[in-house]
């Protein structure tokens, strides 16, 4: 096939914790494609996530707009279909745009600038998640100690979904490739894996034994040494005691086994991607909307601001992308900027909380301190919070609290807190300056709440009549027995 500009194929695995990927330093895990990949591109060391949640994290990358701009505070939360995407700057550049797999789209909206949508959604695109947070924490129900308890080897539902993803992947891109196709492509692949059930199959269970599984190193004052705000992330989990040694190692043992199986699909694709011959002309990316704590400070899932929750793979090889490491602080948030920089497009929008790093990604300027802000309003949380990285140092706010300051590269797992050290005033000062900036939490808390508030009013009137009818997959969805 050919095109004047090289095509996009993004790969999204859903909670993958980067320190479980051998490309990333892990000493047993079986993640050949990825680290295959690894080795014949960028490879991002401080990428973080938008929002350590998964619809707001995903809105905020495709927007590249900040979550409190977009107002899409949690996994209920709609994204308004007025706002660009980088998925439009594609198709308004003549790409033929594809969503295949988990969006997690809010809203009657479920294509946010994507041509065609070959997979229906996993989740609902309705309110039915909303809890009220105004007055506390909302009591959780679903992500809670309950379900870490529960791992182990088995099959879960949301495995029979990734199989349906590959497929559809993989006759969708014979699809692409047929002749006299001139157009080029994006296409979004997005898994589920190796989000919990902590679960996997017998055959990726098989490959693991307990001597390939890392645990948590925590301290025995770890609950002296923790936030307020990771108090109401601890309360909201019922995490009010560490899991056993045994359900932890499985837990673990689990995801491993996960990260071996979408690590697989990801191996079909690329596969079928060279066999049709469009390898050399595609940009491939790879990455995870946030990481999953693990055991971690005695934590599980996500929303927290530890490196576990917020750090995330992010691999891109192609065209005039050679293999290199970068240790510069990024986001997810410019993945849009710099697609369109590495293709040659303009954005239709031209208003990004993200930057243009295509020159870190072809390695034609070297790395500095950068600057990275996540923010979360999601489950767990009563009030809104905000991380900046900048160089070595995070340092975490939160409105009504004492800051915590960390220099992550001299204390990766997080347990000295420098806030008060008055040899790091200066660097305290200018960090929460730099928060800040932009930012009003207040304002924020306030919309964040009202909206909660008119969701469950809209789900009370929605217990009578016609349930909503907002995830059905586009016409575009190829059936292969279907002809074109």
């Amino acid at each position: 096939m050919a095109t004047s500009k090289p095509n996009v194929l993004m790969l999204m695995g859903d909670e993958h914790p980067v320190f479980m990927t051998g490309c990333y330093g892990h000493r047993s895990v079986k993640s050949p494609t990825i680290d295959g990949l690894a080795g014949q591109g960028a490879v991002f060391d401080a990428a973080y996530c938008p929002s350590p949640i998964c619809a707001p994290a995903r809105a905020a990358m495709l927007t590249g707009r900040h979550v409190h701009t977009i107002e899409v505070w949690d996994n209920a939360s709609p994204l308004r279909g007025d706002w660009p995407t980088f998925a439009h700057s594609f198709r308004a550049a003549g790409y033929q745009t594809i969503a295949c797999g988990k969006m997690h789209f809010v809203g009657p909206d479920q294509l946010h600038g994507f041509d065609e949508r070959w997979t229906q959604d996993i989740y609902p695109a309705t309110f039915d998640w909303t809890r009220s947070n105004r007055q506390a924490v909302a009591v959780n129900t679903g992500q809670t100690i309950d379900q870490v308890l529960q791992a182990g080897c088995g099959w879960t539902d949301d495995m029979d979904y990734d199989e349906e993803v590959v497929f559809r992947a993989e006759h969708g891109l014979r699809r692409l490739a047929r002749p006299g196709r001139t157009k080029p492509f994006l296409l979004c692949v997005s898994f589920t894996g190796p989000h919990y059930p902590y679960k996997a199959p017998p055959r990726y269970w098989d490959l693991y034994s307990d001597h390939d599984v890392d645990m948590p190193d925590i301290r025995p004052d770890y609950l002296d040494r923790e936030h307020e705000y990771v108090k109401w992330l601890r309360r909201h989990g019922k995490f009010d005691r560490l899991v056993p040694d045994d359900v932890c190692r499985a837990a673990r043992h689990a995801i491993l086994g996960r990260i071996t199986m979408i690590d697989d699909y990801l191996g079909r694709i690329l596969a079928l991607l060279g066999e049709l011959g469009l390898r050399d002309d595609t940009i491939v990316l790879y990455c995870s909307d946030h990481g999953d704590m693990m055991g971690e400070h005695g934590l599980w899932y996500k929303n927290a601001a530890y490196e576990w929750s917020s750090r995330v793979p992010l691999i891109v090889a192609g065209p005039d992308v050679p293999p290199h490491r970068v240790h510069e602080p990024v986001s997810l948030l410019d993945l849009g900027p710099t697609l369109c920089g590495l293709v040659g497009i303009d954005p239709v929008y031209d208003v990004s909380d993200g930057r243009d790093i295509s020159e870190l990604v072809r390695d034609t300027r070297p790395s500095g301190p950068g600057q990275v802000i996540m923010e979360n309003y999601g489950e767990g949380v009563w009030r809104g919070w905000r991380m900046i990285r900048r160089g070595p140092f995070k340092l975490n706010y939160v409105p009504g609290c004492e800051p915590e300051l960390f220099d992550v590269t001299a204390d990766p797992d997080e347990w000295n807190d420098l806030a008060a050290d008055p040899a790091h005033r200066d660097t305290r000062e200018q960090m929460e300056k730099l928060v800040l900036t932009d930012w009003d939490s207040d304002r924020s808390d306030e919309s964040r709440w009202q909206s909660e508030e008119r969701r469950l009013a809209i789900l009370r009137a929605l217990e009578h009549g016609n349930p909503l009818d907002w995830d059905k997959p586009s016409a575009a969805v190829p059936h292969p027995t279907r002809p074109d």
